[in-house]
């Protein structure tokens, strides 16, 4: 029981570590907030959570060394940088074409949470650093729950996802909370923002990519 404990702990600590690093979930988490309220987080986070499931299952019956792989990585690298310029000129064209309005429809639709969970399984896809990180340090930490049996398989998966719903439900929320002050402009802005960041992540791992495939 300690050593799932030990478990437990330590991928929620290190789950934590990874969300508090800016990266596609959280554009997604600020541009869905004024539509989803703070369920945008969790409804993200499910998306998201959804994917690393059928990961975890994948990694357990082998896919690990394929990860792993220097030439998936690469490949990974270049698809997942160019999905993210996507997702950051989707962002950045609402910016510019004066669409990108702040309506706080907390309450939301059936089909518009949907579109919240898919975008937590895109912006997972779309981040290499998520694929890479799985094959890594995801994989390392998932052989030592799978050795000591189900239950720490469970608790480092319910660790792993605890991290991320706390940290991005609390973000939505805060988002939320402050709804008062957050005028139509500022609102375009924090979409700018966000496009940048993508714009940002995406350059380096196209770099990162093209490098690969140079060496």
């Amino acid at each position: 029981m300690q050593d799932v404990a030990v478990i437990f702990f330590s991928s929620l600590f290190v789950a934590y570590s990874g969300a508090l690093m800016p990266g596609p979930m959280l554009a997604v988490v600020v541009a869905e907030t004024p539509r989803h309220g703070a369920r945008a987080g969790p409804l993200v986070v499910l998306g998201h959570g959804i994917l690393e499931l059928a990961l975890i299952v994948a990694l357990v019956v082998g896919l690990g060394p394929v990860l792993a792989r220097a030439d998936v990585q690469v490949a990974l690298s270049i698809a997942g940088g160019v999905m993210l310029a996507v997702m950051g000129a989707s962002m950045a064209v609402a910016v510019l074409r004066d669409s990108a309005q702040i309506d706080w429809d907390v309450d939301g639709d059936r089909k518009g949470r949907a579109r919240t969970v898919f975008g937590g399984v895109v912006s997972s896809l779309a981040n290499p650093y998520w694929s890479i990180w799985w094959a890594t340090v995801g994989l390392g930490l998932l052989t030592k729950a799978y050795a000591v049996g189900v239950a720490a398989l469970v608790a480092f998966y319910v660790g792993h996802i605890l991290g991320d719903l706390t940290w991005y439900a609390a973000v939505s929320a805060a988002i939320s909370a402050g709804r008062r002050w957050i005028s139509a402009r500022g609102y375009r802005v924090m979409i700018g923002v966000a496009a940048a960041l993508l714009f940002a992540m995406a350059t380096w791992f196209l770099a990162s990519g093209l490098r690969g495939l140079s060496a």
